[in-house]
C-alpha cells in the first residue's frame, strides 16, 4: 500500500498542504510577491512526487519538470523581491525543500517515516522563524562571543585530544619516585588518572546543557509566567532558584506557590540526569529510569498541588538565578578538574575502603555539585561498581542534595516555606527508594 504510487501521490499533496498552512498562517503566503500558500505548496509537493515517479522511466520529463519548476521558483523571487524590496529567501528554500519532500516520497531512497520526519522539522523551523529572529536581535556581542568560544572546544578542541586512559604507573617519574623510597603501587598501579577526551567530552557535555537553558530561558523570555521562569531556572542551577525563592518567601504572606516553583525547579535539573548519563552509559539509563522517573513525578505532583495557591506569588516572576555568563574557559576547566578529583578520591576510597568508602565519599563530593557524581558514577556503573550500588549512591547523594537545600531553606526562607519544601523533599526521597526497590 505505502508503495502505491496513487497513495505516495496523495500523501505528497498532504505534506505540501501541511506546510503550506503553516506559511499562510504565519502570514507569509499574503504577503505581495509571496511564493504562495495551501495549495501552491500542495501542488508543488505533488509536481515533485510525479518527477520522482517518473524518474526511472522518463528522465527526460523528469528533467523538464525539475527544469521548469527551478525557473518559476527563481521567477517567483525575483518578482517578489523587486515588488517588496525584500531579499529574504526563506519562502523560496520553503518551497524547494517541499519539491524534494514530494521527489523522496515517491524515489523511496529513504523510508516514509524519514520524509514525514523532514516535513515535520521544515514545519518546526517555519514555525519559529519570528521567535528565532526576535532572539538573534537581542543576542549580544559577549553573548556571541560565548556561543563562538563553546563551538570551538567542543568541534576544534575535542576531536584532537587522545582518547587514552593515563594510569598511575604511566606517569613519568612517579614510578621510580616512590620505588625510591620503598613504595609499591600495587592495586593504585592500573588507576586511570584522566583520559583526556573522555574528560573534555564531560565537560563539552555539560557546559553544553548550561548553554541550553541560556537558549531555553531566552525563548522563555522575562515576561512569562513565574512557573516557566522556574523551570527553566532549575535547569540552569536548582540550588540558585530555591535559594532565590526561599529568600522571597519572606516578602510574602502566603508561601505556596514559591515551594510549587522551587519544587519544579529541582524537578527540572532531575531531567538533567538523562541528559548526563545517556551519552555516556546506556545500560545503566536503562537501569535507572524507573527511579529518576519516580523522581520527576513525584516533584512534578508535589509542585502542581503547591501551584495551586497562585495568590501567593503576588505576580512576580523574578524567580531565575543570578545572571551569569553563558560560557567561560575557566569555569570549564575547573569543572574538569573537579571531575578529575572526585574521580581519584571516589576511586582511591573504592580499592582501600570498599563500597562503603566509595559512597561515604561521592556523599561528601556531592556537597560541590552533583553533576560531577552523577558522571562519575555514569564512568564507574557496569564496570568498577554494579549497576544496583551506582543506583544506590546516586539516591544517596541526591538524597543529601536535596536535604542541603533544606537547609538553605531554614537558613534563608521563612519558616513556612522551608517546613513545606523539607516535608516535599523526604517524599521525593521516598519515592527515589520505592523506584530503587522496584527496580533491583
Amino acid at each position: 500500500m505505502f508503495e502505491s504510487v496513487p497513495f505516495q501521490l496523495f500523501l505528497a499533496v498532504i505534506l505540501g498542504a501541511v506546510i503550506g498552512l503553516e506559511r499562510e498562517s504565519s502570514g507569509q503566503g499574503d504577503r505581495p510577491g509571496s511564493a504562495g500558500g495551501i495549495r501552491t505548496f500542495a501542488l508543488v509537493c505533488l509536481l515533485g512526487a510525479l518527477a520522482g515517479a517518473l524518474y526511472q522511466e522518463h528522465l527526460t520529463i523528469f528533467i523538464i519538470l525539475a527544469a521548469v519548476f527551478s525557473l518559476l521558483l527563481i521567477s517567483y523571487y525575483i518578482m517578489g523581491s523587486y515588488l517588496t524590496k525584500h531579499l529574504g529567501v526563506t519562502n523560496e528554500i520553503s518551497m524547494l525543500y517541499t519539491f524534494l519532500i514530494g521527489l523522496l516520497v515517491t524515489l523511496n531512497f529513504f523510508p516514509l517515516q524519514w520524509v514525514i520526519a523532514l516535513t515535520v522539522v521544515l514545519i518546526l523551523i517555519l514555525a519559529f522563524k519570528d521567535k528565532t529572529r526576535k532572539l538573534m536581535g537581542e543576542v549580544s556581542r559577549h553573548e556571541l562571543e560565548s556561543f563562538i568560544s563553546y563551538a570551538i572546544i567542543a568541534l576544534v578542541v575535542l576531536p584532537f585530544l587522545p582518547n587514552i586512559g593515563y594510569t598511575v604507573s604511566q606517569i613519568p617519574l612517579l614510578s621510580s619516585l616512590l620505588a625510591s623510597y620503598d613504595i609499591d603501587l600495587g592495586r593504585f598501579a592500573t588507576l586511570e588518572i584522566i583520559n583526556p577526551r573522555k574528560i573534555w567530552f564531560i565537560v563539552v557535555l555539560v557546559t553544553g546543557i548550561d548553554v541550553f537553558g541560556y537558549l531555553l530561558g531566552k525563548f522563555v523570555g522575562h515576561e512569562r509566567s513565574a512557573t516557566m521562569t522556574s523551570f527553566v531556572a532549575g535547569f540552569i542551577s536548582s540550588t540558585s532558584a530555591t535559594q532565590s525563592l526561599a529568600q522571597k518567601s519572606k516578602r510574602v504572606r502566603g508561601v505556596n506557590y514559591l515551594v510549587g516553583a522551587a519544587l519544579l525547579a529541582n524537578a527540572a535539573s532531575f531531567f538533567q540526569i538523562f541528559l548526563l548519563v545517556g551519552p555516556l552509559n546506556g545500560e545503566w539509563l536503562v537501569a535507572l529510569t524507573p527511579t529518576v522517573f519516580l523522581l520527576i513525578f513525584s516533584a512534578l505532583l508535589m509542585s502542581a498541588l503547591f501551584l495551586r495557591d497562585k495568590k501567593s506569588g503576588n505576580g512576580e516572576n523574578e524567580i531565575g538565578p543570578e545572571e551569569k555568563k553563558i560560557f567561560s574557559l575557566v569555569p570549564a576547566v575547573k569543572f574538569a578538574v573537579l571531575i578529575i578529583s572526585v574521580k581519584l578520591v571516589t576511586k582511591i576510597s573504592l580499592i582501600v575502603f570498599g563500597q562503603s568508602g566509595f559512597l561515604v565519599s561521592s556523599i561528601i563530593a556531592s556537597f560541590a555539585g552533583l553533576d560531577a557524581i552523577v558522571i562519575n558514577l555514569a564512568d564507574l556503573a557496569g564496570k568498577g561498581i554494579t549497576f544496583e550500588f551506582a543506583l544506590l549512591t546516586l539516591i544517596m547523594v541526591n538524597a543529601t542534595n536535596l536535604l542541603s537545600k533544606s537547609v538553605y531553606a531554614f537558613i534563608q526562607g521563612s519558616r513556612p516555606f522551608a517546613f513545606r519544601f523539607f516535608v516535599s523533599v523526604i517524599l521525593i526521597i521516598a519515592a527515589s527508594v520505592s523506584g530503587f526497590l522496584f527496580t533491583f
